[in-house]
C-alpha cells in the first residue's frame, strides 16, 4: 500500500501508545502537522503525561516506522486515516473518533449507504441466536451492511447472518487485526476479510486485546452504523455500552423485546422503557429509515390489525379518539400492570399505538 509522506507522519504519531484522539488533535491544533512533532518536541511537552511523552520520544526513531509500516505489509492491514476518502463518514463526526483505522479485507467497504450494528450477549439464548442471525441475514438480503464486534454469543450469529445474506459485513475489534481474538472466532474473522467484509480497529499492529479496549471499541459499532439493534442481554450485558453510546452519537436505538421474567432480555426491555423503538424483525428497521425494499408502513399496520384478539382491539378503541395514560388504561381495562405492559409494548412494535412523553399512548388508526 502506498503512503503520502503526510500520511506516514499521521500514521506514527495516531500510533505511540497513549497518544488518543484526544492528545492526537490536541497536538496537531499546536503543531499544524504531524510531521511537524516529528521535527521538534517542545510543545507535546507540556500536552501530554511524562509516561505519554516518553512514548513519544522513544518512537521518534527511523526504526519505529520501519517496524509499524513492515508490520502492516506482512499482515496484510491498510491504514486508513480522517484525511482519507475510505474513512466513515458517520464516524467523522463522533467525538473521540479515532484519527486512524487499521484495516483487514476490504478497507473500501467502510462507508456503506446503509449500515446497522447488531449487539448482544456472548451467552445468547436459542431463540437470540435464532433471532440475531435470521435478522442480519435478511437486513442483509436488503442491501444493509451489519457491523458488529466478532465476540461470541451475538456478534457472531449477526456476521454470520450477514454473510449468509450475501453482503459483507464489518467487524470492529478490541485488539489489533492481527490479534484476533476470540480463538473460537478466528474462523469467522478469515472469512469476513475473504469475502469482501473489513475487520477494523484503532489499535495499532500487534496490540493484544485488553479488557478496557472492549468498551472502547463499541463506540465505533455505534457510530459507523445508522442505528443499532440489541437482540438480548442483560441490564449489566456489555452491549448496554454500544446501546449507551448509540444514544450520545443520536443514533436509532432498536432492541427486541422479551419477556419481563426473563434476565436474558433485562436490558432490553430497560432500553423500551427508555425510548428505543421495538424490533420483532428486519421491517422496523427497514420502514424507520425508509430504506427500498421495506413494506409500506400502511400495509404492515392494516395486517397487524386484522390478527389483533379481543383485549387487543378494546385497547385500540379507548385510544382511537383519545390519548390516554397508563393509569388511565389500567382503569378503564381492569388488567394488571404488567400484563397491560405487555401488550402496549407489542402494539407499539406493531405500529397501532404510539407511547408519548409522560407514558400517553394514541391509537395511529
Amino acid at each position: 500500500m502506498f503512503y503520502r509522506e503526510a500520511q506516514k507522519y499521521w500514521i506514527w504519531l495516531s500510533s505511540v501508545h497513549g497518544i488518543g484522539p484526544q492528545n492526537f488533535f490536541k497536538l496537531l491544533h499546536e503543531y499544524g502537522e504531524p510531521e511537524n512533532v516529528w521535527g521538534q518536541l517542545v510543545l507535546a511537552k507540556g500536552i501530554l503525561t511524562p509516561a505519554v511523552y516518553q512514548n513519544l520520544q522513544e518512537a521518534r526513531t527511523q526504526a519505529y516506522i520501519d517496524d509499524l509500516f513492515e508490520s502492516m505489509e506482512r499482515s496484510d492491514i491498510v491504514a486508513v486515516t480522517q484525511m482519507d476518502d475510505a474513512y466513515p463518514d458517520r464516524l467523522r463526526s463522533v467525538t473521540g473518533a479515532p484519527p486512524t483505522l487499521y484495516v483487514r479485507g476490504d478497507h473500501t467497504v467502510l462507508n456503506p449507504d446503509r449500515a446497522i450494528g447488531i449487539v448482544g450477549s456472548r451467552r445468547i439464548t436459542a431463540d437470540g441466536v435464532r433471532f440475531t442471525r435470521n435478522v442480519a441475514r435478511q437486513l442483509s438480503s436488503d442491501g444493509v451492511t451489519v457491523i458488529s464486534g466478532l465476540a461470541a454469543g451475538a456478534d457472531r450469529e449477526a456476521h454470520e447472518g450477514c454473510l449468509e445474506g450475501d453482503m459483507p459485513t464489518i467487524a470492529v475489534l478490541g485488539s489489533a487485526v492481527d490479534r484476533l481474538y476470540p480463538a473460537e472466532n478466528v474462523d469467522l474473522a478469515e472469512r469476513i476479510a475473504a469475502e469482501g467484509g473489513a475487520l477494523v480497529s484503532e489499535y495499532r499492529p500487534g496490540t493484544p486485546p485488553a479488557a478496557h479496549q472492549f468498551p472502547a471499541r463499541n463506540r465505533l459499532i455505534s457510530g459507523m452504523s445508522d442505528g443499532v439493534l440489541m437482540t438480548e442481554g442483560t441490564a449489566k450485558s456489555g452491549a448496554m455500552i454500544t446501546m449507551a453510546f448509540a444514544k450520545e452519537q443520536r443514533r436509532a436505538l432498536f432492541a427486541v423485546p422479551g419477556s419481563v421474567y426473563s434476565v436474558a432480555y433485562e436490558g432490553n426491555n430497560k432500553l423500551l422503557t427508555e425510548g428505543a423503538l421495538a424490533c420483532i424483525g428486519p421491517e422496523q428497521i427497514l420502514s424507520y429509515f425508509a430504506w427500498e425494499g421495506a413494506p409500506e408502513a400502511e400495509q404492515l399496520t392494516m395486517n397487524a390489525l386484522a390478527g389483533l384478539d379481543e383485549t387487543s382491539q378494546m385497547i385500540v378503541n379507548l385510544l382511537k379518539f383519545e390519548e390516554k395514560s397508563f393509569s388511565d388504561l389500567v382503569s378503564e381495562t381492569k388488567m394488571n400492570s404488567s400484563s397491560l405492559n405487555s401488550l402496549l409494548t407489542i402494539l407499539e412494535m406493531q405500529g397501532i399505538i404510539r407511547q408519548s412523553p409522560g407514558r400517553m399512548f394514541r391509537a395511529l388508526v
